[in-house]
């Protein structure tokens, strides 16, 4: 009979109730808490081998927990997400931020069971942290078309440099992925780089943010890298504290070597132009900019990303190996993907989970993007009036600010004014909601 300690996370007692029950049948020792702020409390005086861990919940969301109790990679416990359908991109999102797992709600006993089962045998089997290689996917540019081919070289030759550098493209194009595979060419020490996420950043957190990626890269290394995605996103303020921090980093008496390399969705140069961007961060963060191409810009490199991710999956995510059909391909190969590169992988994520034949076909494909399509739409016309406030509210927010997109052709400027709120500010709230406003029938 197992002892394994779980800690269950969840706000609604009957699941909270359901569970503890079926554990405490299987052997496992079981704690249960209503919310965050409970949880932390708990876990001052536990420490659980695994916590299930609820997305949403009205004190603290289940994200926001994961990050703070996985700082530096040293979470003492595994954790598995619990997660609602809608919120299913985000639980695997989390599994790239220490989560181990996640399963989704309405929950089967038998799923949860043998997740439970395999991840703490997986964790006795790992006595250490895990090291930034097997948490980081380093790939690089796939594909034979001349953009990725292009994309390659760049990244070759700035691998010899140590030049501050900017990825710019479209949301899922595979910008950090390729930062980390920059970082990975100019030093291979893969502890000496800290990523940082702009949209996480206010004026509290800012400088010890920065000041503990300094501390971080400087301890195992003389030299490394710290990553900024969705730099566009940095408030006037933001801005001045990043660029007071870049140049104390790059005195000529000091002994370390860091680079910036960032990501961006919007060309910073028009942000400059614009006054929306300071003109000397530009130059400290762009000293080399590379832009990275949307997957309809070559969609030549369509099979070849499918049958990667087809193989790449089974060994990292243990999904079953179930291989796409030529049909299938081709009709993939001229579909628009909005998403890009992660909706490639989330879609062979979704077939190879489904239940069928060893090989995917066409008209499987087919229903799958036409389910995909139509609980969009669904989602899109419910009225709000069904959904809890807070989903609610960012059902309204999403519409609002599509509508004056629209209105203005995709002027930003032009809805900050309408909406009253300062650009950057708006440029992080339409991250937020996912809204593509450089091309609104995308979002």
């Amino acid at each position: 009979m197992s002892q394994s300690h779980i800690l269950i996370v969840d706000d609604e007692p009957d699941i909270r109730n359901l569970i503890s029950e079926i554990l405490t049948d299987e052997g496992y020792q079981v704690s249960v808490a209503d919310g965050g702020n409970n949880a932390n409390q708990q876990l001052q005086e536990i420490t659980p081998d695994l916590v299930l861990l609820d997305i949403w919940m009205p004190d603290i969301d289940g994200i926001s927990l994961l990050k703070s109790w996985n700082q530096g990679h040293r979470m003492p416990f595994s954790v598995v997400m619990m997660s609602g359908h809608g919120t299913i991109e985000t639980a695997i999102e989390a599994t790239k931020m220490g989560a181990r797992d996640f399963v989704e709600k309405p929950i089967s006993l038998a799923k949860l069971l043998q997740t439970i089962e395999q991840t703490l045998a997986n964790q006795s089997q790992v006595q250490a942290p895990p090291s930034a290689s097997e948490t980081w996917q380093i790939l690089e540019p796939i594909g034979s078309s001349r953009a990725a081919q292009e994309l390659r070289d760049c990244i070759e030759k700035l691998g010899k440099t140590n030049n501050n550098t900017c990825f710019i493209g479209d949301s899922g194009s595979g910008k950090l992925t390729l930062a980390l595979w920059l970082h990975q060419l100019r030093h291979h020490e893969q502890h000496s780089a800290a990523i940082i996420d702009s949209l996480t950043l206010d004026d509290a957190s800012m400088d010890t943010e920065l000041e503990a990626a300094f501390q971080q890269i400087t301890h195992h290394n003389d030299s490394g890298s710290v990553i900024l995605t969705n730099v566009d996103c940095l408030t006037e303020n933001l801005q001045n504290k990043l660029l007071i921090h870049l140049k104390q980093w790059q005195k000529p008496h000091q002994n370390n070597t860091i680079q910036l390399l960032t990501t961006t969705q919007q060309d910073l140069k028009v942000l400059v132009n614009n006054g929306e961007f300071d003109r000397e961060l530009y130059d400290f963060v762009a000293e080399f900019p590379v832009a990275v191409s949307a997957l309809s810009e070559r969609s030549e490199d369509v099979p070849e990303l499918l049958n990667f991710y087809v193989n790449f999956l089974p060994d990292q995510e243990q999904t079953p190996y179930r291989k796409i059909s030529f049909a299938a391909q081709n009709h993939l190969r001229n579909y628009a993907w909005p998403g890009n590169l992660r909706e490639l992988k989330n879609l062979v994520r979704q077939l190879q989970l489904q239940p069928g034949d060893a090989e995917i076909q066409l008209e499987e494909v087919k229903e799958l993007l036409l389910q995909t399509e139509a609980a969009q739409s669904k989602s899109s016309h419910n009225t709000r009036y069904d959904l809890e406030l807070r989903d609610a509210r960012e059902e309204f927010e999403r519409d609002y600010f599509l509508h004056h997109l629209q209105q203005t052709e995709g002027k930003v400027g032009d809805v900050a004014k309408i909406s009253g709120m300062e650009r950057t500010n708006l440029y992080r709230k339409l991250r937020a909601l996912n809204i593509n406003f450089k091309n609104t029938d995308k979002s």
